[in-house]
């Protein structure tokens, strides 16, 4: 297991133990507001060169942990940045490979904010 997935594995096992409870909607989660108190109770992590914060949460009445990722819109093609396609698959291939299966994984641009949201959502315990 390398670096990233050790770091990931290390973010998911903390927010189990002692991480922020969730308990909005799934589908339309507020970023910002989730960003904001992640950071605010120091549960805001850099992996990647992106935003990272885990939430305690219930998926179909199952223990779960919400994985957010914040991947900046990079406006300048001269930076030589990967463009936010291969980040968006690289974030999701560490997270494969760490977790070997997700529950659900998605995906949304918001233009204003000028970031890719990844939501990840893995089910904890037993089926």
């Amino acid at each position: 297991m390398g670096r990233i997935q050790q770091r990931l594995k290390e973010i998911f096992e903390n927010t189990l133990e002692s991480g922020n409870k969730y308990e909005g909607s799934l589908e339309n989660p507020d970023y910002y507001g989730l960003f904001c108190k992640a950071a605010a109770s120091e549960q805001l992590f850099k992996l990647m060169g992106n935003n990272i914060c885990m939430f305690n949460c219930e998926m179909d009445q199952k223990d779960a942990v919400m994985i957010l990722f914040s991947i900046p819109i990079n406006t300048s093609e001269e930076s030589g940045a990967k463009n936010v396609a291969e980040r968006v698959m690289e974030v999701v291939e560490n997270m494969e490979l760490c977790f070997t299966t997700l529950d659900e994984v998605n995906s949304e641009i918001v233009q204003e904010d000028k970031f890719v949201y990844v939501t990840a959502i893995k089910k904890v315990g037993k089926e």
